[in-house]
């Protein structure tokens, strides 16, 4: 039997495949440099395309940027309520105060003192707003608890409307039911306590200001 003769089975097998010289076809490969190349040139040479801003809630990097408190000094009380109206007390609450005294407004036991039904939150709107400018160290009692947390000062953080905003929700949540605090208020706090460098010594100061 001759073995290189070719059967009849083997005849009608397909044969092997091989790999071309070039994988991708070449139209295929043309194509992609095409569109790389057109890409690269709208990203380059394309004049008319629109502002970031345009495209989203239309703010600037300068509207992003936050206010220094000066500016919020001579607001007169017309201005001072208006401002305090527009800032988002709720958010300001979140991002500052959530993680102590809790989305609930009920504080942790023995160290960050409840919100609802604070006497400090619902009482002057002179005093919270002096509290929330300069912070509080050392034991204060709260509904009949005393609590040795410690509060930063947010006097340099926020100006005046954002202060005023922040107390106003806190007098407004959690069963709250207190006048809400405005601008000048808080400007006016501001301006008497200017020289304090240090929070409030708990009960010891703060209690002579209720």
């Amino acid at each position: 039997m001759d073995a290189n003769r070719i059967s009849e089975q083997e005849q009608r097998e397909n044969t092997d495949p091989r790999e071309s010289r070039m994988p991708i076809p070449i139209w295929l490969f043309i194509l992609s440099a095409c569109i790389v190349v057109f890409g690269a040139y709208y990203i380059l040479f394309d004049d008319e395309q629109p502002l970031a801003s345009a495209m989203g809630d239309q703010r600037t990097l300068q509207d992003l940027m936050p206010k220094p408190v000066a500016a919020t000094q001579g607001d007169d009380a017309a201005g001072g309520a208006a401002k305090s109206a527009a800032v988002d007390g709720a958010a300001i609450y979140a991002a500052r105060c959530g993680a102590c005294h809790q989305a609930t407004g009920a504080g942790l036991p023995g160290v960050f003192p409840p919100l609802a039904g604070s006497e400090w939150v619902t009482g002057k709107g002179d005093l919270v707003a002096k509290i929330l400018l300069h912070g509080v160290t050392g034991a204060l009692t709260v509904k009949g608890a005393t609590f040795n947390g410690a509060m930063p000062p947010f006097k340099d953080q926020l100006n005046d409307a954002e202060i005023a905003g922040l107390a106003t929700y806190l007098r407004a949540q959690w069963g709250n039911a207190a006048p809400p605090v405005t601008a000048d208020v808080v400007a006016k706090a501001r301006s008497e306590t200017a020289s304090r460098t240090a929070p409030w010594n708990g009960d010891a100061e703060l209690a002579a200001l209720k």
